[in-house]
């Protein structure tokens, strides 16, 4: 649900704002400057989220399960991070123009 709403509202300022319309790199900018940031922050959130339930399930159970699920969780949240450092590499590369 937060991914759709992402999706939709950063189209709309993409309107808004003349991505459409001057296919610049002029018209992307202010784009990124409100995608970019949001897209951290939404991405930290639903990190946050998997990791509380994950450590919610995890007290409830035995104390060899508990530290497995504890690792495990820590594992998901590496791999995680580093994907989502590929991502955003790719979101901010669509929107800031890195080359001359």
């Amino acid at each position: 649900m937060l991914a759709l709403i992402f999706i939709v509202v950063s189209q709309i300022i993409k309107f808004q704002s003349g991505f459409f319309g001057a296919r610049s790199f002029e018209a992307s900018e202010p784009v990124g400057q409100w995608v970019v940031p949001c897209f951290i922050v939404l991405g930290l959130y639903l990190l946050g989220m998997i990791n509380y339930r994950w450590l919610k399930a995890a007290w409830k159970k035995q104390s060899w399960l508990r530290w497995a699920l504890i690792s495990l969780d820590i594992l998901f949240s590496f791999i995680y991070l580093w994907f989502g450092g590929l991502v955003l590499f790719v979101v901010a590369f669509t929107y800031f123009p890195f080359a001359p």
